[in-house]
């Protein structure tokens, strides 16, 4: 026990002085570098708000780089939660140059440090007016049906849809096209659900589901022509000129009927006409006097508009 505390007191006592010397600029240096002051960069996210019936649409940075100064220490020990925001939500329409200061990132004064930079010191964005317009669907076929057989008729569910996106974006959208539907080999009608194709992710579409789409197949189908007398409708003081109209119909092969002036009704109703009007343009109407094949289509009338001509008084 003498001999441990001899050791002790030669350890403490022998040189004292250089040991004290040896622990007071330990002291200092260490007080030097807690006190040194240093940089470091933090890369933040970026936030914009914007007028709610706006749109960014050219390129639009979503991290900036700060630059904050402090101790060492300060700097070592700091886990950042921060975000740079920018309100231009009272912008207008057009190209805005934003300026990005060390005045909009938030730095709580316990952390000991000061945002001395950021980069990049400003963006440019472009906003640009939301605007919404209704389009016909479009269907786009690959293939042909079976030999023999026609497609009839293409029917997609929605016929039409909503789009809502930038201005510019959507002036030169006519319609939206759903993915290809086939008809290779089809001998009979069906009915199946395909996606759209939005060329643009800045569009936004309601209702924004699959597309049902109806195809109604049939036997191949011939173009035949059959003139029919015009009946003129509350115009006593009216005829029409042509008296007759040729009505083009496609009609199946598989079809073993005949096809006769009494299977059809065209009508041409004068409209409301002053007492000295003598003629008038109309758009004649065809109706079906019975019940025909399903597969039978009137393709058209010619002419599409007669005259109707006001009698001469006796």
């Amino acid at each position: 026990m003498k001999a441990v505390l001899r050791f002790i007191q030669e350890f403490l006592l022998k040189n004292w002085g250089l040991k004290l010397t040896a622990i007071l600029l330990a002291f200092a240096l260490w007080l030097m570098v807690r006190g040194s002051q240093g940089e470091r960069v933090f890369t933040v996210p970026l936030t914009i708000q914007i007028p709610r019936n706006m749109e960014i649409v050219s390129e639009r940075p979503s991290f900036v780089e700060i630059t904050a100064q402090g101790t060492l220490t300060s700097l070592a020990g700091f886990q950042p939660n921060l975000t740079y925001n920018i309100d231009i939500q009272s912008a207008g329409e057009g190209t805005q140059v934003i300026p990005l200061t060390p005045a909009g990132v938030r730095v709580g004064p316990s952390s000991g440090l000061r945002v001395m930079r950021v980069s990049p010191a400003r963006i440019t964005l472009k906003l640009e007016r939301v605007i919404a317009k209704d389009v016909p669907v479009k269907v786009p076929l690959r293939g042909t049906p079976a030999q023999g057989y026609d497609l009839y008729q293409l029917t997609p569910r929605p016929a039409s849809l909503q789009i809502t996106g930038p201005r510019s974006v959507l002036s030169g959208i006519r319609e939206l096209e759903t993915e290809p539907v086939s008809l290779a080999a089809r001998d009979q009608s069906f009915s199946t659900t395909v996606n759209l194709s939005v060329p643009d992710d800045d569009i936004h579409v309601s209702p924004g589901g699959p597309v049902e789409v109806t195809a109604e197949l049939g036997p191949h189908r011939l173009l035949h022509t059959l003139r029919v007398p015009v009946t003129v409708l509350d115009g006593g003081d009216f005829t029409a000129t042509p008296a007759y109209v040729s009505l083009n119909m496609l009609v199946p092969v598989t079809f073993k009927g005949r096809l006769t002036v009494k299977d059809f009704l065209v009508t041409a109703t004068v409209p409301d006409a002053g007492p000295l009007q003598v003629q008038v343009m109309v758009k004649p109407k065809v109706e079906l006097t019975t019940m025909l094949n399903e597969g039978i289509v009137i393709k058209g009338i010619s002419p599409e508009e007669i005259t109707l001509v006001r009698k001469a008084r006796k």
